[in-house]
């Protein structure tokens, strides 16, 4: 029989290990953006570069939408239960949610004028930033404060495993995303088979996808 996880922090324990959550928001913040430029330089007539651009975008959208779903059904529920008091700003949050699927729904519709998936890139831009800012001054915070290490470690491996085969190129690309320091955390930190794999060829193949989409 195993044993469930505590949930809340104790007084003296360790907060939990946010540095792989950050840098995934700091991935966000980067990426939608120059892919709307990348948008608006493409050329129609250059269908094999759009189906790699168009292949790299889904995998974003695949990665945002995997992470809102992992707060908005774990996350979330925990710290109403833990803060009660920190409903208005869950419920601002999901709602944000809700808006930017809207987004994310037409921009997973293939064959869209490449100007039109540019503008919907720039606004799926505005309001993932507006939202991590709310989100980072007062959600990270109590997660800090109440959310217990065991807990968070416990959900990141069952997020690491349920990425399936976006695995190896999202984990290059949060490497790619992180500040050294913060790089060398995350590396050290991964299982011993994962950075086998990411220096034999996860690494390669995201710089060669990397170059041809941003190239």
């Amino acid at each position: 029989m195993t044993t469930p996880t505590q949930t809340r922090r104790r007084p003296g324990e360790p907060a939990p290990d946010l540095v792989t959550f950050l840098v995934f928001h700091a991935g966000l913040r980067r990426e939608f953006g120059r892919l709307a430029d990348v948008f608006d330089r493409c050329d129609p007539r250059d269908e094999r570069r759009r189906a790699v651009v168009d292949e790299h975008l889904a995998l974003l959208l695949r990665a945002l939408h995997h992470h809102h779903t992992e707060e908005d059904e774990a996350i979330w529920p925990l710290l109403r239960g833990l803060v009660p008091e920190a409903r208005a700003v869950l419920d601002r949050l999901e709602a944000d949610h809700q808006e930017m699927d809207a987004v994310i729904g037409r921009l997973s519709g293939g064959g869209r004028p490449a100007r039109e998936v540019a503008s919907d890139l720039r606004s799926l831009d505005r309001l993932l930033n507006t939202h991590l800012d709310l989100e980072e001054s007062e959600v990270v915070p109590l997660i800090r404060e109440h959310v217990s290490a065991a807990w968070w470690e416990e959900s990141g491996k069952k997020v690491s495993k349920s990425q399936g085969r976006d695995l190896p190129m999202l984990a290059a690309w949060l490497l790619d995303v992180a500040t050294p320091a913060d790089r060398d955390h995350i590396y050290g930190s991964a299982p011993a088979i994962m950075r086998v794999l990411y220096r034999l060829s996860w690494r390669r193949a995201y710089e060669r996808r990397v170059s041809q989409v941003y190239g």
